[in-house]
Formats: C-alpha cells, sequence, structure tokens
C-alpha cells in the first residue's frame, strides 16, 4: 500500500509541520500549489502560539476545516509541554512563564473546538497501516534523529519534527520527510517498523506525547 504523496523540501527549520500538512492536502486536492508562499500561509494557520513550531491540534483543525475526515491520535494525559518548549524553542528565562501560560491557555481552547476528532491515547503502528489501508495518509510527529539517520546523517541531533508517512510493505514504511540537508538522501525514503516507533516515543525525548494526525477523503455534504 502506498498513496502518491508527492514530496516537499521545507524552506526553514521551523515549517515542517507546515510542509507535512501542505503535502497532504495537495495530495487531496491537485490544484494546491507545493510553493513557499502556501508553506507560510498555512504555517500561519497551525503554529503554535506563541511559539513557531506546529501544533498537533492546529494541524488536526486545519484539515478540519476543510472537510476533511480528521482524527488526532494523541494521549491527552501526558503534559510535558514546560519541556519541549524551553529545551527545543530556546525561551529567554526572563518570558518562560509569560509564554507557557499563554501556550497551556491556547491548547485548552483548541482542545475544545476539535474534541470529536480527539482519540485520547498513544498511536501504534498498527494505526498507521489501518490508516494507510483506508486510503488516509498520516503525519506523525517524531524525533529527526531517526529520520536523519535513515537517510544518511552520521550524527543528526534529537529534534521534535513533523513527517508524512504515505505507504507501508510488510515492516517496512514510506516516509516523506521534507528536511533539506546537505549530503542527505532523498526525503522519500523507507523506515524499518521498530525505528519507526523508536522516532514515535516523543515523549521519552522531549516529554510530549506521541501524535498522529489522520486525514481522510472530505466528507458528504
Amino acid at each position: 500500500m502506498r498513496l502518491g504523496v508527492p514530496l516537499y523540501e521545507q524552506t526553514t527549520d521551523f515549517t515542517c509541520g507546515a510542509c507535512a500538512t501542505l503535502m497532504v492536502w495537495k495530495y487531496f486536492d491537485r490544484n494546491v500549489q507545493l510553493s513557499k508562499r502556501n508553506e507560510f500561509s498555512v504555517w500561519t494557520e497551525i503554529v503554535a502560539l506563541p511559539f513557531k513550531f506546529s501544533s498537533p491540534y492546529r494541524i488536526a483543525a486545519f484539515f478540519i476545516k476543510k472537510g476533511f475526515e480528521t482524527r488526532l491520535l494523541m494521549s491527552q494525559g501526558i503534559s510535558g509541554e514546560g519541556k519541549i518548549l524551553l529545551e527545543c524553542c530556546q525561551t529567554d528565562p526572563a518570558e518562560r512563564k509569560l509564554f507557557l501560560d499563554f501556550f497551556i491557555a491556547h491548547n485548552r481552547i483548541l482542545k475544545r473546538h476539535i474534541t470529536s476528532a480527539i482519540l485520547d491515547r498513544n498511536p501504534t503502528l498498527l494505526d498507521i497501516r489501518r490508516a494507510l489501508s483506508n486510503h488516509s495518509p498520516v503525519i506523525a510527529l517524531v524525533d529527526s534523529y531517526y529520520t536523519s539517520k535513515a537517510r544518511g546523517a552520521r550524527n543528526p541531533p534529537h529534534l521534535p519534527h513533523w513527517i508524512v508517512i504515505r505507504g507501508y510493505e510488510g515492516e517496512k514504511f514510506h516516509v516523506n520527510d521534507s528536511t533539506h540537508e546537505s549530503g542527505l538522501e532523498t526525503g522519500k525514503m523507507v523506515m524499518k517498523g521498530h525505528l519507526l516507533k523508536k522516532a514515535m516515543d516523543t515523549y521519552s525525548r522531549f516529554g510530549w506525547p506521541s501524535a498522529l494526525i489522520v486525514v481522510g477523503l472530505r466528507k458528504a455534504n
């Protein structure tokens, strides 16, 4: 099972979520342009305010707004917001409490708006296989260390990162990785299941729960 999700390379170090969203949107709508303009247009809709990385709630909301069948698989009982934000976004210590309070309050509002689309549990590889079998591409939050290693990097950093999973064959998964870096193999790659499972364990590394956004065909009117 492989879906024809196109590859688009990100132009910044913080728009991986926007690029993953854009690739899946393009898969469903051939009129969508894979462009820097759209990359930033999408990013403004899914950014996890007041920070610059992409929010799983806002990615899900983006597709819901456009009428797609959307599910966010993510445990709601785990909270590591402070760790990932402060370590990965290098927030100024003097502004940390203000930024975190805003972020947490904003997340509560977002959750209420998409509550019917949330499956409150940790996602699994089986969830990915089921989604792909139903012709639904998957946007996944991962540790970029594993995707970069799969593409030939020697000593990549551990960073939260969004990818698109577009197919599988047995224990291997076909992935679109928007990261552009000199020396790495193409962003269309194959990852073994056990490595993808490690990559999806973002809680152990960043204190942030694993997240999958499954996007299906538009809802019937």
